[in-house]
């Protein structure tokens, strides 16, 4: 599966409704669909695990001084590490997580806000590499 299909496939198009503020960014965390490839609907315990150890995420939007001077709102001379759109990887635990429906399906996408400072890596090759890992 290419990066695009990836992309595409695990973080589809969803309205969350809010903008972060500050140094906070809204990451787009990797979709844990309600019914396994075979059509099989999985448990609420699994679901909840699945979720939990996601860290992947779509960067999709960031607060006026996210990767910026906290006190000027000046770009930071190294500049921003992550930008909207990229791949990150971000901490498992913590962050503000809720979630918006995905139209025509019956998943839900779940979004998180966190710090700036609390994005890893940004991902440049193909996040499919990330699945064995999480």
């Amino acid at each position: 599966m290419t990066r695009d299909e990836y992309i595409s496939k695990h973080f589809p198009a969803a309205e969350p409704g809010v903008k972060p503020c500050g140094n906070q960014v809204l990451v787009q965390l990797r979709t844990v669909p309600k019914k396994s490839r075979g059509g099989i609907v999985l448990v609420e315990e699994t679901k909840d695990f699945n979720q939990g150890n996601t860290r992947l995420g779509v960067l999709r939007s960031v607060g006026e001084i996210a990767f910026r001077h906290r006190d000027t709102g000046e770009d930071w001379k190294e500049g921003a590490w992550a930008r909207v759109g990229d791949v990150v990887v971000m901490p498992a635990w913590g962050g503000f997580r809720f979630e918006a429906p995905i139209d025509g399906t019956e998943d839900t996408a779940v979004f998180c806000v966190y710090n700036d400072y609390d994005c890893k890596i940004v991902v440049t090759g193909n996040p499919e590499q990330f699945d064995k890992i999480q």
